[in-house]
């Protein structure tokens, strides 16, 4: 997938450098053709444990093509997914009409209030993010106090890549606290213990953490195929999130008051 990804250095995001899928079929050729059936029950089994159950406002930021929109829907009244690529715009639109509105633009400048929304999603698009803090920033300013997001980050320090590591097979330095990339298309993985503190940093105070996708090694997707994995998965969850050794890590957080920062 990377040599499909348009990155724009363009005037959005504050000169920030932009991945672009305006340009690839990113339902079509990720989910449907990659076969994906075990990494979107994750995603949706996730998010439904950590969102809340009902609320007013809420925003799915950087939410593609609104995949994940039959678990927010229904909990809350007034939604917008958010996002950069506006042929995905088009087709969340096409999919969801009226019930959910669209935004284009970019996670560096939201198009929300200060305090505007009490709830937000954030899922599998911090690896693109070259400034995370700024991202994160951004997020906070527009959640409401004691308002709720669940933002997943791609975690670096998970068993396999450690494995890789060990063995020479990969430069990611798991256990260095410094976003990495694995090659120069803007895919950044990150250390459990840097993204904590961006979050503290920003009033955001940890209140769970799931491990998510913990079993979608390709050898296992073609031994067991999707059911048994997606068990796995039910069952795995949260102990896999205090162990913050899985590839994906969803965090909920709220948005306090004071600064939660220690670092």
């Amino acid at each position: 997938m990377p040599e499909r990804v348009k990155i724009s250095h363009g005037e959005a995001g504050m000169g920030k450098k932009i991945t672009d899928y305006s340009d690839y079929d990113y339902k079509k050729n990720f989910w449907e053709k990659g076969d994906r059936r075990y990494e979107d029950f994750c995603d949706h089994l996730a998010a439904g444990k950590l969102l809340p159950g009902y609320g007013e406002k809420f925003a799915d930021i950087c939410g593609g093509f609104g995949r994940l929109s039959d678990v927010y829907l229904p909990r809350f009244t007034d939604c917008t997914l958010f996002d950069y690529a506006p042929n995905l715009l088009a087709l969340a639109k096409k999919t969801q009409g009226a019930k959910l509105k669209t935004v284009q633009g970019s996670v560096y400048e939201l198009p929300f209030a200060d305090g505007e929304l009490d709830a937000l999603l954030c899922v599998r698009a911090a690896h693109h993010f070259v400034d995370f803090p700024a991202a994160v920033a951004e997020m906070a300013r527009v959640l409401r106090p004691r308002g709720r997001a669940v933002i997943e980050a791609a975690n670096k320090r998970n068993v396999l890549e450690i494995l890789r590591w060990l063995t020479g097979r990969s430069k990611m330095e798991p256990f260095s606290l410094q976003p990495t990339s694995r090659n120069d298309q803007g895919f950044y993985n990150y250390h459990p213990r840097y993204v904590e503190r961006i979050f503290r940093q920003n009033n955001l105070q940890i209140k769970k953490v799931l491990g998510v996708s913990s079993f979608r090694a390709g050898f296992l997707k073609k031994i067991c195929g999707p059911a048994p994995l997606c068990l796995a998965e039910r069952l795995a969850q949260g102990s896999a999130g205090r162990l913050r050794l899985s590839p994906s890590l969803y965090y909920l957080l709220e948005k306090t008051e004071k600064s939660t920062s220690n670092a």
